[in-house]
């Protein structure tokens, strides 16, 4: 019955990308599934070396993990063309790329962060997402990387995987591993690429909404502060960067909420 129908969770993505906003939308994953493999056929002919008989096996199309895979998550797509080089290991440039338009910066996490990880031929390479999600309730998401759409590049980046919530922060930058080789590489990524693809821990319906804010002195007032969502004015309360110190601030202030309604 409609009244055990589960609420909806709400993502609002933000933007100041007028490129990601109109062209490179947050949206479901099965809009994005490869052409690849809408062009492979459910059975394919098989033969076996020294045999005249032709059977037909399965192909990779009836795979019900890769349907659900897409099914079931939201894909944050490129929002321009994006040429990188990652420069050879005995280089001491890293990497360098340029956009067909300028919005999009590339930065790294410097390597003693992780450095027991990376050893002496990785490095860390971040793409600068133009995307910020909010939600209301405290629901985690994994972000992994789709490598059933990215089989031209993804042994040379690796976007390395984590679990996020949207109500304690807003960030989707995106955070690759890459091994220097002894030759440099180029990489052409097109627009509207799946970069990421994040599945929620939920069975609830996501919805997506999104927002393109002009003016960008607002937009950063906004995603500095992870308030908006809430009823009491909290303009001067500051966090130093402690999640846990956050965290533990909005679950009150959400009790505070709560028995404001019981009055």
């Amino acid at each position: 019955m409609f009244w055990n129908r589960k609420k909806d969770i709400v993502l609002d993505c933000y933007t100041s990308n007028p490129f990601a906003y109109n062209l490179a939308r947050i949206n479901y994953g099965y809009h994005f599934i490869p052409e690849w493999w809408k062009q492979t056929p459910k059975l394919e002919n098989i033969s076996a070396p020294h045999q005249m008989n032709i059977t037909k096996t399965d192909t990779i199309k009836k795979c019900p993990g890769i349907v659900t895979y897409y099914k079931t998550g939201i894909v944050i797509p490129m929002w321009c063309e994006l040429r990188m080089m990652l420069y050879a290991k005995h280089e001491e440039k890293v990497f360098d790329g340029n956009a067909s338009h300028d919005e999009i910066d590339i930065t790294f996490h410097g390597v003693d962060q992780f450095k027991r990880f990376t050893k002496e031929d990785g490095h860390s390479l971040k793409i600068l997402s133009p995307w910020h999600i909010k939600c209301r309730e405290p629901v985690t998401f994994t972000m992994s990387q789709p490598i059933w759409s990215q089989r031209d590049f993804m042994e040379h980046l690796h976007l390395l995987p984590g679990v996020l919530d949207f109500k304690t922060q807003t960030s989707t930058n995106l955070n690759y591993f890459i091994i220097r080789k002894d030759n440099r590489v180029e990489l052409n990524i097109e627009p509207l690429t799946p970069m990421c693809i994040i599945h929620p821990h939920t069975d609830r319906k996501i919805v997506l909404k999104h927002h393109y804010i002009h003016d960008n002195e607002m937009f950063r007032k906004i995603m500095s502060s992870d308030f908006s969502m809430f009823n009491i004015d909290k303009n001067n309360i500051r966090f130093k960067g402690q999640m846990k110190k956050k965290k533990e601030f909005i679950e009150k202030v959400d009790k505070m909420n709560k028995e404001e309604w019981k009055v």
